[in-house]
């Protein structure tokens, strides 16, 4: 994965990991960092979800990425202008620092200027080719996830469009029709039709699934939800332990019953023996997930009138098809009362 949005996910052997500040906890012998780009908290992306307790997160929408993320953001005051040119000891010291951290499992690509003189870009690769952003702070500090400034900018999605490959944009009628074949349940008895990739692990899939049950039951949407499995190591388990379930619907209800927000877990416990056919089916979802150009979750498809998304592409109609990687949270009614028509294999449908 490289590009906006991309996730840099870095495994390393250490001693156990506590999240500080807005980070979620790793497991014992796990050290993940992920990237993402965006202006919300959109991951573990373009921010995904913003949410409304800032303790937790930097403003903006946050999504997730592979592993559960380390959503780390620093507040820097000042003007976005750059400081100057990186020299060869800012070099030196982001492949000290890179190399220590991460155990030779990351090395660094360039590094660059950043908005102060005391900050540095680096550009970073793992042993899987994916490419993200770091920040290093004085020449002794790494700085994982999002930096933003005083004024909501956020200097790491300015920085991935410009030295990063950005993923190549798919129309969302081309997710869409191979999203309705996609293996999945619906929820909801009227209302228009969005689907929702989802990882059982996702903490922001939690909160959308929360805030979703009133409207459904209220027939204001349904909703097709389309699970997905790679932010941890267990996703792809659960998630196909919840597809192989009699009723995948009340498998992932109760997966959210259980979730633990501070671990970050769905409650689901994997089946000793998974049926194969429900953990490929997942790792299709997933990949076609991938093929929105971010793996992101929650994403959402939905239809609208005159949608003012840029990237929504525009029908025969007046209603648009729209590919959203995370929801702020605080938007979601806004959302619901602006659906128009029913996401189809055909596109948006009455």
């Amino acid at each position: 994965m490289t590009g906006a949005g991309i996730a840099l996910s870095i495994t390393a052997k250490s001693h156990q990991t506590k999240c500080q500040q807005a980070m979620c906890q790793t497991p014992a012998h796990l050290l993940v960092f992920t990237f993402w780009r965006g202006s919300f908290c959109k991951t573990s992306g373009e921010w995904g979800m913003e949410t409304e307790n800032q303790s937790r997160v930097t403003k903006g929408r946050i999504g997730f990425r592979k592993a559960a993320g380390l959503r780390f953001a620093a507040l820097l005051f000042g003007p976005l202008a750059l400081a100057g040119c990186a020299s060869s000891q800012n070099l030196k010291s982001a492949e000290h620092l890179v190399q220590n951290n991460f155990h030779g499992q990351a090395h660094v690509i360039k590094v660059f200027p950043g908005p102060t003189k005391k900050l540095t870009g680096i550009v970073a690769e793992n042993a899987q080719h994916q490419q993200g952003i770091l920040w290093m702070l004085s020449n002794r500090y790494l700085l994982l996830g999002p930096v933003v400034n005083d004024k909501g900018h956020d200097i790491t999605r300015t920085a991935t469009k410009k030295y990063l490959v950005q993923p190549r944009k798919v129309p969302a009628e081309q997710i869409a029709l191979a999203a309705m074949k996609a293996p999945g349940f619906t929820i909801g008895h009227a209302g228009p039709l969005i689907v929702v990739f989802m990882d059982p692990n996702c903490i922001y899939c939690h909160l959308l699934w929360k805030a979703l049950q009133e409207p459904v039951a209220e027939g204001q949407l349904r909703a097709k939800l389309i699970p997905v499995g790679f932010l941890k190591d267990s996703s792809v388990a659960k998630a196909a332990t919840i597809l192989a379930a009699k009723d995948p619907a009340v498998a992932w209800a109760n997966n959210e019953k259980g979730f633990d927000e501070n671990t970050e877990e769905g409650g689901t416990r994997p089946l000793a023996q998974i049926p194969p056919k429900d953990i490929a089916a997942i790792n299709t979802n997933t990949a076609l997930l991938q093929s929105s150009g971010e793996e992101a979750t929650p994403t959402l498809l939905f239809c609208q009138k005159n949608a003012p998304d840029a990237n929504a592409s525009a029908g025969k109609t007046d209603r648009q098809m729209t590919l959203e990687h995370g929801i702020a949270m605080h938007a979601l009614p806004t959302l619901i009362k602006s659906l128009d028509g029913n996401v189809s294999a055909d596109g948006c449908i009455p």
